[in-house]
Formats: C-alpha cells, structure tokens, sequence
C-alpha cells in the first residue's frame, strides 16, 4: 500500500512543477501567388522573377513560458518560443525565437538574457500588420528587414511610467573573427528603444548600431527608426520612416538587386575591396491606415525607398514604391481569415515589378 502511495506522489511531481508552464503559439498559413526577387521559385536567365503558386508559412510559432514568484515584489521569468513551419518545409529548430531567463520586479521593470528581439521586431511594426510569407511583397518585409532577434543578449525593459517607457539591449560578438583591416572585429549591437502611448496614440523610437562595421564587409552600421500613429475606436493609423547606414551593399532594400548595382559598380571599374569600405545610405518612409466595421479589417499601406546615397553620390533610380491592399476577417477571437495583395515598382532600369497574391488562415492558442 505505501509503494502505490509514493508512486502516486512521485507521479504527481511533474504536474505540480509544471503547474506554472503556459503553452502558447500560432499557426500561421495560406496560399500565395508570388512572382518575386525573393521567392524561392525559378528565375529566369536573367535572374528575373517567374510567377507561379505556393503553399507558405506566414511565420507559425509554439512556446513555453512560465514564471516564480520569488518574494518582495521578485519573480523568475523564462520563455522557450521556436519557428513551426505548416508548410513542411525544414524546420528551423528548438529556441529559434524569444528564448530567455531572466527577472522581473515590481516598479524597475525586468532584465533577460537569451535569445532576443531587437526593439523594433518585438515593440514596432505598426505600419506593417499584415501576414505573408518571406517569398511574398504581401506586406513591408522590405521596410522591416532588419527586424530580427540578437543572439548572445541582454535586454532590459524599465516599467511604464505615465505612458513612458525605455529599453536597451546589448548583443555580444563571441565570433572576433577577423577583419578586413587584419585586427579581430568586434560586432557588439547596441539598440536604445523609446516609447509613449496613450489614449489610442502612440510613438515610438529606436537607435541601433554595429560596432566596428568599417571592418567588416557589407556590414550595417546604423539604423534609426521611427513609428507613430492612433490605434483605437476602430481606426488604425501608423507612420513610419527610417534610415540605415552601412558598408556595401549589404544594407540595400533588395538583396538581388544589390547584387546586380554592385556588380554594376565593379564593371564601371570599382574594385570590390573599395565597395565593401564604402557608405551606403538608404532612407524609407510607410504609411498603413485601417478602419474595422464588425468583423471585417480593411488594410492599405505604402512604402517608398528613396534612391540610395552610395560614398557621398546619389544611386540614381534605385529606389521603390510598394502599396499593400489587405482584407482580415476575424471568424472567432482566435481565428481570422486573411487575404492581400502587394506590387512593387522598382525605378531600377531593367529591373522587374513584383507582386504577390496571398489568401490563409490564422489560429492562435
């Protein structure tokens, strides 16, 4: 009789620490019709994109995230999110997304490291709410390029104080590989993020920097980022606009065309080495209005990307227009529909408009 009584005790242990575990995610999927740069469909000769049908994930996820409250107003927190992918393409991993440890206090905000968003990817991005794949121009991929998470980071979130708040984050450089000047790199990421909201406005700032990006070829090297906008009584207005320096190419709105200017730029008798040390400016603004009338969601947005500045000279036509239209249908508070449509017209001489058709579901739970 007492062994069944510790073997129903000791079965009772993980429940009992688990008790605390939220499980979380979203799946996110639909068709597309894409005929872009970035689609993994067939290019032609002359690396122009083919149209055709696609079955993609519109980044699915699936989480595990818990606290404990340690006393004094001190609680533990933890996150594990990773990338699902409906579409069966390969998987991307476990911890893939906001994956950290950290701690939490009453009145001084919080402090994790990890895995971790960038300001812009986590607390941003109102000009762009849609859904779409990376294939697909269905949304302001290109505007939010950089939108991503920092390995080896440290974050902290300070409270709200009178609809204020602030967070920085740190991103080590581990690798010190080196250089392009023969000395090891060192390409910590430094982002400051402000913040205020209230009564349905909003605005929001970010700074962000690369360490010693000269070192390194093709490199980012600044980026700076504003947001604002009115989000309530059924309107949604947000604008955006932001410039990115950086070395190269590596920084430019398209990384097919990039390719092709700088391949431009050697044939005109620019050497590489003399490319990759060179400033490239580029400057975007994008504007997203959205009005809801029961279920439905009406989306229109526009970006435009200004032609670059490349070593102190204009890259005459290289820049973009973009216009999404989108339609989201909410079936349950968990569930939507969602359809868009998005073109692209590049300025680019010899370069080919894009556009992207997308029609999929939504869950989350």
């Amino acid at each position: 009789m007492n062994k069944k009584l510790i073997a129903l005790a000791l079965a009772a242990l993980p429940a009992a620490a688990m008790a605390d575990v939220t499980i979380y995610g979203q799946i996110r999927g639909g068709y597309e019709y894409n005929k872009t740069y970035s689609s993994t469909l067939s290019k032609d000769a002359n690396g122009k994109p083919q149209g055709g049908s696609e079955i993609n994930d519109w980044t699915s996820r699936l989480g595990f995230k818990g606290s404990e409250d340690l006393g004094n107003g001190l609680k533990a927190i933890w996150q594990v999110e990773s990338r699902v992918n409906v579409d069966g393409s390969n998987s991307t991993g476990f911890g893939t997304r906001d994956t950290f440890v950290g701690l939490a206090g009453d009145g001084w905000g919080q402090i994790r490291l990890g895995r971790l968003s960038n300001y812009p990817n986590l607390d941003m991005e109102q000009v762009d709410p849609g859904y779409y794949s990376g294939q697909s121009v269905g949304g302001l991929g290109m505007f939010t390029r950089l939108d991503d998470r920092v390995n080896n980071a440290v974050r902290y979130d300070s409270p709200t104080w009178y609809g204020f708040s602030y967070a920085a984050l740190w991103g080590v450089d581990e690798a010190r590989a080196v250089g392009l000047n023969g000395s090891r790199t060192n390409r910590q990421f430094v982002n400051i993020g402000l913040s205020y909201e209230n009564a349905g406005y909003f605005g929001k700032y970010s700074y962000a920097s690369w360490g010693d990006a000269s070192n390194v070829a093709g490199s980012n090297k600044d980026w700076h980022r504003l947001e604002a906008g009115y989000n309530a009584n059924n309107i949604y207005l947000a604008f955006g606009y932001q410039q990115i320096q950086g070395y190269g190419f590596g920084s430019y709105y398209n990384s097919a065309l990039g390719t092709k200017i700088n391949a431009a730029y050697i044939t005109g008798g620019v050497s590489q080495a003399v490319i990759d040390t060179s400033k490239l400016k580029t400057k975007e603004l994008a504007l997203t209005g959205g009005y809801t009338f029961g279920a439905f969601t009406p989306y229109f947005s526009y970006a435009k990307g200004y032609d670059a500045n490349f070593n102190g000279s204009t890259v005459n036509n290289s820049g973009y227009d973009q216009y999404v239209l989108s339609l989201d249908y909410a079936v349950s508070k968990r569930t939507e529909v969602y359809t868009s449509y998005g073109h692209v017209k590049w300025k680019l001489p010899g370069a080919d408009n894009e556009n992207s058709f997308g029609l999929g579901l939504i869950h989350r739970f």
